[in-house]
């Protein structure tokens, strides 16, 4: 059944991003391929997620006519039947920023209570690309929310971005993000991370590393037994920018200090938008990213999950691009995006590698979509 919606959101990433003036053959989808979103809608940027009761659910960024003016809608699987409900549409996002590698995203605590966490741009800062994140919260199911919030309240801040959220071992909910406070004097942004509190929004933030890329997602992953795994894309030395890995054992009040995943030592003078992921099983910790040091494509890493990184990596596709795993049914699930030329004519491909437990390629296939750019 899980193998099932993990196909399900790896098509709805092509299907998502198609708008509804694009002809029928401009997106090739399999048979059994679901149109998730309001047929009208342009929409795109989909995040997957599971809600507290485990039922999948998908969020994605929608918007009317190619206005450009988008909202974070959600729609939930539920597993018992496989049936998908009604979409939701959260009227407290209009007018927010739609992204693919910093996406609006929902999540859901442990008590049942929503979060939408999204971001605005920020029209009166001088600064380049600056936006604020906020986030809305309903206790009632996702059926009244209330009022947006800042989730930064400091004045210090100029900008936030690259966000990532999960839900932790105490129950409540994680995000990070890329803050322009620094905290080290280098070029770059910093890691920031919070979580919320039973008496809703956020508890006090804490700032995890500073001299971080200023464009790349983090992602943030709680294993099973709690441990909070953060990995970021940083600027270590002489603009070298591989990625790196922290951890927290005591629920994010403390952090590790970064360790390389591999020493790629790619080094780039701007930012190649596109961060890391990792996925968890009950013995190993594996992560995938791209990276054009020492040879380009998206590559996998896989050890025991302990503190410690791994030092060997595996080319997975010297063409891939913008990784995402999860951990489900005994294997690693790794999806990427492959670019290629036909006739003149750029197209997309969402692929999806299948990887057990020991680092092992069990199979690789394209079972979404080819869509047309």
């Amino acid at each position: 059944m899980k193998l099932k919606y993990i196909y399900l959101s790896i098509i709805g990433l092509v299907a998502l991003n198609c708008s509804p003036k694009e002809e029928a053959s401009n997106a090739v989808l399999t048979e059994d391929a679901i149109i998730l979103s309001d047929p009208l809608d342009y929409s795109e940027a989909v995040f997957v997620t599971t809600d507290n009761f485990d039922n999948p659910v998908l969020a994605w960024s929608s918007a009317k006519n190619d206005s450009g003016s988008f909202s974070l809608n959600y729609r939930r699987v539920n597993s018992s039947n496989g049936t998908l409900e009604e979409i939701n549409k959260i009227e407290q996002t209009s007018g927010m920023q739609a992204h693919h590698e910093s996406m609006a995203k929902i999540g859901f605590k442990e008590n049942g209570d929503i979060l939408a966490i999204y971001r605005r741009e920020n029209t009166a800062s001088k600064r380049r690309f600056a936006g604020d994140i906020f986030f809305s919260e309903s206790s009632d199911n996702g059926k009244t929310w209330g009022d947006e919030n800042k989730l930064v309240t400091d004045t210090t801040s100029g900008s936030q971005s690259f966000y990532d959220v999960a839900r932790l071992g105490n129950g409540e909910l994680g995000i990070t993000w890329l803050d322009s406070r620094r905290l080290e004097e280098k070029e770059g942004s910093s890691i920031f991370f919070n979580q919320t509190n039973s008496e809703g929004g956020f508890n006090e933030e804490i700032g995890v590393v500073g001299s971080t890329c200023q464009c790349c997602r983090t992602e943030l992953q709680v294993d099973k037994y709690g441990k909070i795994n953060i990995a970021f894309r940083d600027i270590i030395n002489d603009s070298i920018r591989d990625m790196v890995y922290v951890f927290s054992e005591d629920n994010g009040v403390t952090f590790s200090k970064g360790k390389r995943i591999s020493d790629d030592n790619w080094m780039i003078r701007g930012c190649p938008h596109t961060g890391p992921t990792i996925a968890t099983s009950d013995k190993q910790r594996a992560t995938a990213w791209f990276t054009m040091g020492g040879g380009k494509g998206v590559y996998f890493t896989s050890g025991v999950n302990s503190d410690e990184t791994s030092p060997s990596r595996k080319l997975i596709d010297k063409n891939a691009t913008h990784p995402q795993m999860i951990w489900a049914e005994g294997h690693f699930y790794l999806t990427y995006e492959l670019r290629s030329n036909n006739n003149g004519k750029a197209y997309r491909q969402i692929v999806v590698s299948i990887i057990d437990e020991t680092g092992k390629l069990i199979s690789t296939d394209s079972v979404s979509a080819i869509g047309m750019d």
